[in-house]
């Protein structure tokens, strides 16, 4: 079993105990965007308003987004859609596990969890407090400003355009170097390739750990199982706002809000839907 998996398994049997709202929409970023992060995710939303992002940018998922027809989605039931999360083809995984965070997001906003936008998850890992850290795909924003910080910093990538860049910084494929390192900072990708469990298992047990990006708007109870103290990720406020800032490749502060959740806050979806 997988990080993946479990979720899937965990947001099936949730779903399936209670009546999901329908798939409402697939917002599609534009296939000829530029490696900008944000240019290179979508979004499922759900009738309710619940929202989960997936990320477009592995094989021909963006070609196949701009040319499929979106009814395939749009009007298949969202169970149907979570668990092509676990299938084989790119863009149906990709669409798949944007359902999932869209019904992750609907869940524990059923469960009354009000997600915490104040907490920089960035913050919780203590960077100034690093001696070597750890950063699984290349965050671009918090590279410029590594200066900023004492520590030593990896980057693993296996993308070959990163491995030729230069920096106070060490760019490798190797994810074995992870074991030095006391903090490690992993891109919510990793879920869509399912290399999550991978990444862990080279991570030394003592070393903070937090899983951040737009594809890590699942529910985090699996990920706290094995081991990772915070997930930050993204929620969606204005979805009009979103669906137009998306289709121009434009940042996507005014749409959207940053979370954060802890593993030691945080008392789990089953515990929180029992009580209300």
């Amino acid at each position: 079993m997988t990080v993946l998996s479990d979720l899937a398994d965990l947001v099936l049997t949730l779903g399936e105990e209670k009546e999901l709202p329908a798939v409402s929409g697939l917002y599609k970023p534009r296939a000829a965007a530029s490696p900008e992060r944000g240019k290179k995710f979508g979004v499922v939303a759900l009738a309710d308003g619940s929202c989960g992002f997936f990320f477009a940018g592995l094989d021909d998922t963006l070609s196949r987004l701009d040319t499929c027809d979106l009814r395939q989605f749009t009007e298949a039931p969202t169970l149907d859609l979570v668990k092509n999360c676990l299938g084989t083809d790119p863009l149906s995984t990709a669409v798949g596990l944007g359902a999932l965070n869209a019904v992750s997001q609907h869940l524990l906003k059923a469960a009354g969890f009000e997600l915490d936008r104040a907490t920089d998850p960035l913050g919780r890992l203590d960077l100034a407090g690093a001696r070597h850290v750890g950063m699984v795909g290349f965050f671009a924003p918090l590279i410029k400003r590594w200066g900023d910080y004492p520590g030593a910093l990896t980057v693993i990538e296996k993308d070959p355009q990163f491995l030729e860049r230069s920096g106070p910084f060490e760019v490798t494929d190797q994810t074995d170097r992870l074991r030095g390192c006391d903090r490690v900072l992993i891109t919510g990708s990793t879920l869509i390739n399912d290399t999550l469990d991978n990444v862990l298992s080279h991570c030394d047990p003592r070393a903070q750990i937090a899983l951040v990006g737009p594809s890590a708007s699942c529910l985090p109870d699996p990920i706290f199982d094995r081991g990772v103290d915070v997930v930050g990720s993204i929620m969606v406020c204005d979805l009009p706002r979103l669906e137009a800032l998306l289709e121009a490749g434009q940042p996507w502060a005014e749409g959207t809000a940053k979370y954060c959740i802890t593993r030691d806050q945080y008392p789990g979806i089953r515990k929180m839907i029992r009580s209300t």
